[in-house]
């Protein structure tokens, strides 16, 4: 018992001193998001925009799209970052070094960062109306979804080049 107690209460030690993980900054600033989340048991999508963006308006105007709405509402939260309106939105977005706007990230429920919203390259998707931004936004929901189906990710693919008012 004394030989264990000897190697078991610096080891205790040890781990008591070791510092807690880094919280990702959009867990601090947004823990609301992500308590509702847990709550109904969806992903995030957060999308960082400006209100002077023509691509940001476009995006949010998918996002509202009723067609689009009933897909993505059942898994996720889309939670909109005005740069141009939020101090702690704007600290954020070059906190990521985010190169422009719209930008875009999917976390779980569990507050962890599944898709940032890149090429591969590390360049931004941003709207994706590129064949291959728009695989990458496909792929990003494909792989974040239990429920979304290929006619459906087809659907959002086709609503992302003809939305209205573009």
């Amino acid at each position: 018992m004394v030989k264990t107690m000897k190697w078991l209460i610096p080891a205790l030690l040890v781990l008591m001193l070791q510092p807690a993980p880094a919280q990702d900054k959009i867990v601090e600033e947004y823990p609301e998001v992500f308590l509702r989340a847990a709550r109904e048991q969806k992903s995030v999508i957060f999308v960082f925009c400006h209100a002077n963006c023509g691509w940001c308006r476009l995006f949010d105007k998918y996002h509202a799209s009723p067609d689009v709405k009933e897909i993505l509402e059942k898994e996720y939260l889309i939670s909109r970052i005005d740069i141009s309106e939020s101090e702690s939105g704007k600290k954020l977005f070059e906190y990521y070094a985010l190169p422009g706007v719209p930008a875009w990230m999917i976390y779980n429920s569990n507050r962890e960062l599944i898709f940032n919203g890149k090429y591969p390259n590390g360049s931004l998707v941003g709207y994706p109306i590129e064949p291959v931004g728009m695989e990458i936004y496909l792929d990003a929901i494909r792989m974040t979804s239990s429920y979304i189906n290929e006619d459906q990710l087809r659907m959002l693919g086709e609503k992302l080049v003809y939305i209205e008012g573009r």
